[in-house]
């Protein structure tokens, strides 16, 4: 029962992450410059709204999303797609996060692909 909704979950994940793509590509500038630019600010907005109530249905069904750049970086939640050259780094150390992971009721439902 508690991983019956896995397979929705996945699905969702990915325009997830084009929300978080569009509302990146808007820059912070132009976010709240409602006299200048009221319609990319309107539709940042608009984006922003939409992804926070992804968001919270996210965590109302446990379904959390993990990934963070100085995570010690875990195989079991990380897929390491290249190599962070980064001497202030400690080794195995996530330099670069590409998409945050999600787990669901703490089973990792997609890892978190990382540069380490």
């Amino acid at each position: 029962k508690n991983y019956a909704v896995s397979s929705f979950a996945k699905s969702l994940l990915d325009t997830h992450d084009n929300l978080q793509r569009a509302m990146e590509a808007v820059p912070e500038e132009l976010r709240v410059d409602h006299e200048n630019h009221k319609t990319l600010a309107n539709l940042y907005e608009g984006i922003k709204m939409t992804d926070d109530n992804f968001t919270k249905a996210f965590k109302k069904n446990n379904l959390i999303k993990y990934g963070a750049v100085d995570d010690k970086f875990d195989p079991n939640l990380h897929n390491a797609l290249f190599e962070y050259a980064d001497d202030t780094k400690e080794a195995g150390t996530v330099g670069q996060v590409m998409k945050s992971g999600f787990m669901l009721n703490k089973r990792v439902i997609r890892p978190a692909d990382v540069g380490t």
